[in-house]
């Protein structure tokens, strides 16, 4: 594997973190910018409900409610090149949901549910931008 490669396989990764930091972090609203125009994406918690278009996605996450917090763990992170601009991602997510109006434990944080783990599945092109989420899909596999 050359420089490149390896250049490329590290943006890739880096798409699935940062897609997850932006959530938790409550920035969900800036996803766009990591996806095609055309991107498609499905939550591990309703898989069979794909959306399609980067504006039907954001707003999707615009939906979503404002007390929730979230933390995910990407895990498994596996890369394969399949082209010089295609690439295919296999991950497993582990996620842990909260209420914000819930109490905050001074050390602790909030209490949560049980994990919901699952895993992500996607495609990704290079842009003119650099590397993007072509298609996202999820299906969770465990919960508690």
């Amino acid at each position: 594997m050359n420089a490149q490669e390896l250049a490329d396989i590290e943006a890739c990764r880096s798409l699935i973190v940062e897609f997850a930091t932006r959530i938790d972090d409550g920035r969900a609203h800036t996803l766009g910018d990591l996806m095609t125009m055309d991107a498609s994406f499905a939550r591990p918690t309703v898989p069979d409900v794909v959306i399609e278009g980067r504006d039907a996605i954001l707003a999707a996450f615009s939906a979503r409610p404002k007390h929730l917090i979230s933390q995910h763990l990407n895990l498994n992170i596996r890369i394969r090149l399949t082209g010089s601009d295609t690439a295919e991602g296999h991950s497993v997510v582990m996620l842990f949901l909260a209420d914000a109006n819930d109490e905050l434990v001074p050390g602790k944080g909030r209490k949560t549910g049980a994990p919901i783990i699952g895993t992500w599945t996607d495609t990704f092109v290079r842009t003119a931008d650099g590397w993007r989420f072509k298609d996202r899909r999820g299906m969770a596999t465990l919960h508690g």
